[in-house]
């Protein structure tokens, strides 16, 4: 089993990919998860994780690109082979409306520009996935006031795009259920 990656190997990785993807053109992504996290800086140096899960690529045709420039940096970086996951294409449909205006460059990369999501929009996947290293990452991240607010909104949106009923309630009850900051 591969090692999970810390910060420095992320941004490694895809310096890396950058270098070697092959495409006509620019090529950008958008992370998201905990390495759009590590890399805003939004989680601490010691987070781990043992994939950057991208949601968007643009142009959407250069996916097949990068994905064959991510087997390369898995054998070079000797990194799993998943270590770019692009599974999570499938729930484009759940990222708040309006991350196009706070996603966060982090990195350009001869032809690759990375980007990560905002502080408000991975809080608001972090309390959907509700996995127990989101639940981590949402505690590490000391929810505001004003994020749990655009968390309920965002929630209340997902019934008309499609999100299971079952899974809107349980975020709701994990929103409830976090300690909710006034400050940072």
């Amino acid at each position: 089993m591969n090692d999970p990656m810390n910060t420095t190997t992320v941004e490694h990785a895809l310096r890396r990919l950058g270098e070697v993807v092959e495409y006509h053109t620019g090529i950008e992504i958008l992370l998201v998860g905990g390495a759009a996290g590590m890399l805003t800086n939004l989680l601490g140096r010691n987070r781990v994780t043992t994939d950057c899960d991208v949601m968007v690529y643009l142009p959407p045709n250069a996916m097949a690109a990068v994905q064959l420039a991510a087997e390369t940096v898995a054998d070079e970086l000797k990194l799993a082979p998943s270590w770019l996951n692009s599974d999570v294409q499938l729930r484009v449909d759940a990222l708040p409306d309006g991350w196009e205006q706070r996603k966060q460059l982090v990195g350009e990369f001869q032809r690759l520009r990375v980007h990560a999501i905002s502080r408000v929009d991975l809080i608001a996947m972090k309390v959907l996935a509700g996995r127990d290293q989101d639940i981590e990452d949402l505690e590490a991240m000391r929810v505001r006031v004003d994020d749990a607010e655009f968390v309920r909104r965002y929630l209340g949106e997902l019934a008309n795009k499609g999100t299971d009923p079952g899974q809107i309630d349980n975020a709701h009850a994990l929103l409830g259920a976090l300690e909710i900051h006034e400050h940072e």
